[in-house]
């Protein structure tokens, strides 16, 4: 049929339907989805969980990620968020309702502590703060309003490794959940779900992704009740993600095992270098044997991640900012995971109670990016000199005091 030109623009030939294969994923873009007849149209809802229904609700790339996300995550069901953070609201508004509590490590992600308390705290969800080193003594805290207990193993800052299968057998037994944030080990070194944690939940922004430039979470689960309370959810609260950000993450996905033994490879030979140095209180990672939980990530994890920190002396925290601004490859910035390395400064003593076991100085988090090792070494030695020359020219300043 001849159609006018205003239709010809709205309305393309009709493309072939010989099948297409790329080694890339393709990316379908789409808010509206078209049905073929009025039966299949009425049914729309019932196609959220494994059709598609509206684009906000999953396209085949976003599943094609969920998929893949739940193959790695020994899951049988994967929900892809707009973040990381978005991934711990759901998880928590999808499982607590008002007067329940939720039990968080005081290690857990500072602006999802910050949520629980401004956000949930006043629609009657109660979040109880716990030490992370607690293991099954978590058990004291459980009662019958729990229905929630997150774990994150190691602790994004001061790297606590917790006994996850311990805790998810004291919660179980009181009839609350497990949610595991997994960002730092990722599925690569540490399964969850593995360790009957009932919520494996990564914010993609970090490992996955890997270049710095998205902003994804997951969750993925063994059981389908749960899944489908996880996606209402996520519909209520209006979650949908763009298909172009999961073709990044996927493309991520590829090239994230080669990326994280390097990083692996590469922190272990600064943290050796750093063990050296005077300027240096603390090292915190856990395959260090004097390392808190250092036994339990020996057994239950895969291996490391190129992300740790460690404590700087207190009398040294006046040369951070001039010491900071001398780097050259290390970047100031709150992230990890990517190609780039970065810093992140912090005072974990600030918004939780002081470990007893973390020494005193402000805490610096390093995550290892790609670049040459001995690059990375000669930046922070370069930058590390003007320790020394501070502390050289503070002693000079006191003998002139002295001299006076």
């Amino acid at each position: 049929m001849t159609q006018r030109d205003d239709t010809s623009h709205v309305h393309p030939p009709k493309r072939s339907q010989e099948p297409f294969q790329s080694l890339a994923m393709p990316v379908e873009r789409a808010s509206t989805v078209i049905f073929d007849d009025l039966e299949s149209f009425e049914r729309r809802v019932a196609r959220l969980y494994d059709g598609f229904s509206y684009g906000l609700y999953g396209t085949p790339t976003s599943r094609q990620l969920e998929d893949h996300i739940a193959m790695l995550e020994h899951a049988t069901r994967a929900l892809i968020v707009p973040s990381g953070m978005a991934a711990i609201v759901l998880a928590t508004m999808a499982t607590c309702r008002g007067g329940d509590r939720v039990l968080m490590p005081e290690t857990l992600y500072g602006p999802a502590r910050d949520m629980m308390a401004r956000f949930l705290g006043p629609l009657g969800i109660h979040a109880v703060s716990y030490d992370p080193r607690l293991d099954a003594g978590i058990a004291a805290l459980l009662d019958d309003t729990t229905r929630l207990v997150w774990v994150e193993s190691p602790g994004s800052t001061t790297l606590e490794v917790q006994d996850v299968p311990a805790i998810v057998a004291v919660a179980h037994k009181a009839g609350a959940l497990v949610a595991a944030d997994n960002t730092w080990a990722s599925h690569l070194l540490f399964k969850p779900l593995d360790y009957n944690v009932d919520i494996s939940m990564q914010a993609l922004s970090k490992h996955a992704g890997g270049h710095g430039d998205l902003l994804m979470g997951s969750l993925a689960v063994r059981d389908e009740a749960l899944f489908r309370r996880l996606k209402d959810t996520a519909r209520f609260l209006g979650y949908g993600v763009s298909p172009e950000d999961c073709a990044l993450c996927e493309r991520g996905l590829m090239t994230m095992p080669v990326r994280m033994r390097h990083a692996d490879a590469t922190a272990r030979s600064i943290m050796e270098w750093l063990s050296g140095r005077t300027e240096i209180a603390q090292l915190l990672h856990p395959c260090l044997p004097d390392h808190p939980g250092h036994a339990v990530w020996k057994r239950d994890f895969a291996g490391s991640a190129g992300v740790f920190s460690f404590v700087l002396r207190p009398e040294l925290a006046p040369l951070q900012s001039k010491v900071l601004a001398r780097m050259r490859l290390f970047r100031l910035g709150a992230s990890w995971g990517g190609v780039h390395s970065l810093i992140s400064v912090s005072d974990p003593r600030r918004d939780r109670p002081a470990p007893d076991w973390l020494k005193r100085g402000p805490v610096w988090r390093l995550s290892i990016g790609l670049e040459a090792p001995d690059d990375l070494l000669a930046d922070l030695s370069q930058a590390f000199d003007l320790f020394a020359e501070g502390r050289r020219n503070g002693a000079a300043l006191a003998d002139a005091k002295a001299a006076e």
